[in-house]
C-alpha cells in the first residue's frame, strides 16, 4: 500500500495561504463582469419603462438584445485582455467562469422562448427564474471562496425572486433593476476598484 506523502506544518500553512489568495483573486475578478451586467441591466430597465411610456414596445426587445450582446462582448474582451497580459488564471476562476457562462446561456435560452411565446411565460415568473439563477450562482461562488459578501448578494437575489411575484407585474422589472444596481453594479465597482488598486501596486513593486 502506497503511503501518502508527508506534509509538514509549514507546507500546510503555505497551502492554506495559497488557497485563500486564490479565493480572494477569484472574488476580485468578478468585479468587472458584475459592474457591466449590473449597469447594463439597470440602464435597460430604466429605458424599458421610458419606451413603454412612449408606446415603443417593439424597441424594448431590440434594446435588451443590444444591451445583452454588448455586455457579453465587453466581458469577453476584458477576460481575453487579462489572458494576453499573461495574468495567472486560478482554477477557481476557471470554474467560476464556466458556471456563469452556463447560467448566461440558460437565461438567453429562456429569454428566446419568452420572446417567441410570450403568452406561455409571464414577465414576473421569468424574472423570478432569472433572479433564482443569479442567486444560486452567487451562493455557489460564496461556498467556493468563503467570501461573505457573495452570500449577501445571493440573499439579495433570492429575496428579489420572491418580491417580483408579490408586487404588481408592472413593477417587477423595477425590482430587478434596483437589485441589479445595488447587488451587481455597486458591488462590482467595489471589487473592480480593489483589483485595479492591487494591480497598480504590484506594477509599482516590479
Amino acid at each position: 500500500m502506497k503511503e501518502e506523502p508527508f506534509i509538514s506544518p509549514d507546507q500546510q500553512l503555505e497551502l492554506i495561504e495559497r488557497m485563500l489568495e486564490e479565493s480572494r483573486k477569484t472574488v476580485l475578478s468578478m468585479g468587472f463582469p458584475s459592474m457591466i451586467w449590473g449597469g447594463f441591466v439597470s440602464i435597460g430597465t430604466a429605458l424599458s419603462y421610458a419606451f413603454a411610456s412612449w408606446h415603443w414596445y417593439v424597441a424594448i426587445g431590440l434594446l435588451w438584445a443590444l444591451l445583452m450582446a454588448s455586455a457579453f462582448l465587453l466581458v469577453v474582451r476584458h477576460d481575453r485582455r487579462k489572458q494576453q497580459q499573461q495574468l495567472k488564471t486560478t482554477s477557481l476562476h476557471k470554474i467560476s467562469n464556466e458556471m456563469w457562462i452556463f447560467i448566461f446561456g440558460v437565461m438567453v435560452l429562456y429569454g428566446i422562448v419568452g420572446f417567441l411565446r410570450p403568452q406561455n411565460i409571464s414577465l414576473p415568473y421569468a424574472l423570478c427564474v432569472v433572479s433564482l439563477l443569479v442567486g444560486t450562482a452567487y451562493w455557489i461562488s460564496s461556498s467556493m471562496t468563503r467570501y461573505f459578501l457573495l452570500r449577501i448578494m445571493s440573499a439579495l437575489w433570492i429575496v428579489c425572486s420572491i418580491v417580483v411575484l408579490l408586487v404588481p407585474a408592472l413593477w417587477s422589472p423595477a425590482v430587478v433593476g434596483i437589485c441589479a444596481f445595488l447587488g451587481e453594479c455597486m458591488t462590482g465597482i467595489y471589487f473592480y476598484a480593489k483589483e485595479r488598486k492591487e494591480s497598480l501596486y504590484q506594477t509599482e513593486l516590479c
